[in-house]
């Protein structure tokens, strides 16, 4: 079989080094339909995936597609195959939000796609095996369409590392885009010019990419995490690699600033129609801190003022840098505060009819022209308490407040404007992270506290408790792609 590879990054295709890269046209639509999804509807969408199918033999002899982000896209690709003529059966791996990309006003289109695609086969093999990368999204999918998608843990086995650590002095630490990657690595230093300590620090930079062949030689790594599904943990736990990481009380409140598991755009939470979502006893709490819409005139002077605030603050501390990379990254973070600023003084003024954009993407008004926002229909109601099984305490995407009524986060946009949080609703989630659940990671619970246990630690205890680990749950892993490619393909004994 040729695997013939058509990402949204075509670097993968030459990590794997075991596939031919395809038509770069896919990759360049479902782009262009992230940066403006209203422009593309699923109709002109799947036109436009006809047209490539069409001119694309290899598409066309397809016998399966493995399919990752969007879904969407891929269901769209299974109907024109169908179209054509042709059985494409979808084995796809999902570690995003399952309505990802998909046109904002179809979305009753991609429900039904949704529905169809999962129906049992009648004869013959089945058509689709969907997986999720970890167990928030399978309680979230669940949620929202009654379809249980199993959990496979991801590997990162395409790096192809092993755990040498010849600088045995040395901790990475890996960068992050938070503002408190900034804040830490600061404080770290301060503490660490003034104080005699075993091991040294290497601070990662935005722009840096260690190959992966130096990655393995740090006596450890790390990693502060800025979602609850991090392809780089997998990867650098699938190296035995051993990692420092905070403990519950900090990854709770740094894996739901960003990401799409955790925010509160509503699209993300659509509720498949006449599917009734299990009863929650919590899913109500702390609504009454809510208000519908967009943040308010008041909110957005306020928040102004304190980003005006701090960015005259981390400007003078830039200047009186005497490090170069220290200093542009204080620079970095002033400029950013001063795009917010933008968005915080439009609502001040109460621009709301207007687009407006953040450091992290654009800000754009909810634009659908239906007369019932599909977003905003309810589901069914729900059986009374008496009459329903346990389920959790809170919804899947109860970590993030609701979003403004009146606006649609457009790439990373609102990720940090939240006006509200959910700390039980965090803390029970959590839990079900990988983070939590992985054995052999060392958790530090302050910045102390990780100066200490980087001097302190037992490599070789970490990496042979993680190796055993990643051992046992590869052998779930490849027992479950094995037997579902031989299904999708009708060839299982």
């Amino acid at each position: 079989m040729l695997p013939v590879f058509y990402g949204l990054e075509a670097r993968w295709c030459q990590i794997l080094g075991m596939c031919d890269q395809g038509s770069a046209a896919l990759g360049k639509l479902f782009k262009d339909a992230e940066k403006d999804p209203y422009a593309f509807p699923w109709d002109k969408m799947k036109g436009i995936i006809a047209q490539i199918y069409a001119e694309d033999p290899n598409l066309q002899e397809a016998d399966l597609l493995i399919c990752t982000e969007p879904l969407a896209g891929c269901m769209m690709m299974r109907q024109i195959a169908e179209e054509y003529g042709r059985r494409l059966p979808i084995l796809g791996y999902l570690g995003v939000a399952l309505l990802n990309s998909c046109p904002p006003d179809d979305i009753d289109t991609f429900w039904s796609s949704l529905a169809q695609m999962m129906l049992p086969a009648e004869e013959g093999a089945p058509s689709v095996q969907l997986a999720v990368n970890n167990l928030i999204l399978s309680e979230q999918i669940y949620y929202q369409s009654g379809y249980r998608m199993p959990y496979v843990r991801a590997h990162g086995l395409y790096t192809e590392m092993a755990y040498t650590p010849l600088r045995s002095k040395t901790i990475l630490v890996w960068r992050a885009p938070l503002f408190s990657y900034a804040t830490n690595r600061c404080a770290m230093l301060h503490f660490l010019s003034a104080n005699k300590v075993s091991v040294d620090f290497h601070f990662m930079d935005e722009s840096d990419n260690l190959p992966y062949s130096e990655v393995v030689n740090f006596k450890a790594v790390t990693l502060i995490p800025w979602d609850h599904a991090l392809m780089t943990f997998y990867e650098l736990y699938s190296a035995n690699i051993p990692l420092l990481m905070p403990s519950a009380e900090w990854m709770y409140r740094l894996l739901y600033q960003r990401g799409q598991l955790s925010v509160g755009e509503r699209l993300y939470q659509a509720i498949m129609p006449d599917h009734t979502p299990p009863f929650v006893e919590f899913a109500e709490s702390e609504s009454y801190r809510e208000k519908a819409g967009p943040p308010s005139p008041d909110v957005g002077l306020s928040s102004a003022k304190a980003a005006r605030g701090v960015a005259e603050d981390v400007l003078t501390r830039g200047l009186q840098s005497q490090d170069l990379d220290e200093a542009r990254q204080y620079l970095k973070a002033a400029l950013e505060l001063m795009q917010d600023m933008r968005y915080f003084l439009a609502v001040a003024e109460n621009k709301t009819h207007e687009d407006s954009y953040t450091s992290f993407g654009v800000i754009r008004r909810f634009t659908t022209t239906a007369k019932e926002s599909k977003l905003d229909r309810p589901a069914r109601p729900r059986p009374p308490t008496d009459h329903t099984d346990p389920w959790h305490p809170f919804t899947p995407f109860q970590m993030s407040p609701v979003d403004a009524n009146d606006y649609t986060r457009m790439r990373r946009g609102t990720w940090w404007l939240r006006r509200g949080v959910r700390f039980d609703a965090m803390r029970y989630w959590y839990q079900f992270s990988d983070f939590a659940r992985f054995p052999g990671i060392v958790r530090f619970s302050n910045l102390p506290d990780l100066i200490c246990r980087s001097q302190t630690l037992d490599v070789h205890a970490a990496s042979e408790e993680m190796r055993r680990y990643n051992e046992k749950s590869l052998v779930h892993s490849v027992t479950f792609w094995t037997y579902s490619v031989a299904v999708l393909l009708g060839k299982q004994g």
